[in-house]
């Protein structure tokens, strides 16, 4: 009779639960996060049991432990277990007993196991892009220290590339040079700290057919096509662009009932990387590749509403994210005539 586990992951212990096809509970416990203590508990059972881990922050090690262990694992997307989050009586016991039950009735909604072995790539991007937001901040802070003091900027990036110097002659006050002077020091640091991860990724990549063939893409650089190449994952995990465009977060959802139909809905799932990149993308393209802003303007001449700037945006990004899938797919370089027909 096979066997059914689900684990409710916290930060220092974990709840976990056994039961059979009758919904039979043979282990309920509170165990500590050590994965031999979890491997002692489970490697008693016979035949060894499927098990599903709720998609937490801390997720990797247990993960790809049970895995390497034999496991079959299932890793259980949060948005999903509504069962869970909007029950009436919560509790963690309750919570890895139904998780167990969800994957005895194949329910659980699938998250997605991303490869251990890009993993930590693909989360150092992650933090390249964290480190650029930070120092846009700190170019933010300089320029607003520099307006605050009736210092107009003669050109509208003179605050990225001031330097201590350029700094001491504009203000007067000690404790205001030092303050800048801290500020340029950490824009500096963030700038070093970026350079070196951008070198450590693009050497990852440097074989990959299907980073180069991203970059035919308009609108798309090493940056995007690395977030593009390493958010996506395995290509073959979607079924067709639709799928692929809906996970990027470049197309509306859609709640109907009755007849009533609203757009717009699910706004927040999915990637936001991607939906980043290639919101960026769309804008590059349309600055500097005329088909695409001629396939941009005619969805604009249509909409007069308010929105109508931010709808046609959003079009030409569904346009790359399926141009992407396509290459991605196919592993062929992109064709503006395919995609951006006026």
């Amino acid at each position: 009779m096979p066997l059914y586990c689900g684990i409710d992951l916290h930060a220092r212990d974990s709840v976990i639960c056994i039961i059979d096809e009758t919904e039979r509970i043979y282990l309920r416990e509170k165990i500590p996060n050590r994965l031999e203590v979890f491997l002692s508990h489970l490697n008693t059972f016979t035949p060894k049991p499927s098990i599903v881990v709720e998609s937490t922050i801390n997720w990797y090690w247990l993960v790809d432990g049970l895995m390497d262990a034999g496991f079959e694992v299932t890793l259980a997307h949060t948005l999903g277990l509504s069962m869970i989050t909007g029950a009436k009586v919560k509790t963690d016991k309750r919570d890895a007993f139904v998780l167990a039950r969800l994957l005895r009735l194949g329910a659980v909604p699938k998250g997605y196991i991303y490869p251990k072995e890009q993993r930590p790539v693909r989360d150092l991007l992650r933090y390249r892009n964290s480190l650029v937001r930070r120092r846009a901040a700190e170019y933010g802070s300089l320029w607003k220290m520099l307006a605050q003091y009736g210092i107009v900027c003669p050109t509208p990036d003179f605050h990225r590339h001031l330097t201590e110097e350029q700094l001491a002659e504009h203000l007067d006050h000690p404790v205001l040079r030092k303050q800048g002077a801290m500020t340029i020091e950490r824009i500096h640091a963030y700038t070093r700290q970026i350079k070196e991860i951008e070198d450590t990724l693009l050497a990852t990549v440097k074989d990959r057919p299907e980073f180069n063939l991203l970059q035919t893409i308009p609108g798309v650089g090493t940056i995007l096509a690395l977030t593009i190449y390493y958010e996506t994952g395995d290509i073959g995990r979607f079924a067709g662009p639709k799928q692929f465009s809906s996970y990027c977060r470049v197309v509306p959802g859609v709640a109907q009932s009755g007849g009533v139909s609203k757009r717009g809905r699910g706004s927040k799932q999915g990637n936001p990387h991607l939906k980043w990149a290639f919101c960026q993308a769309a804008v590059l393209a349309t600055r500097f590749y005329q088909p695409v802003r001629k396939f941009r303007q005619k969805h604009l001449q249509r909409r007069k509403t308010k929105g109508n700037k931010l709808v046609s945006l959003g079009i030409v990004a569904h346009k790359m994210a399926v141009a992407a899938f396509y290459v991605l797919r196919d592993r062929v370089p992109f064709r503006g005539e395919l995609m951006f027909q006026t």
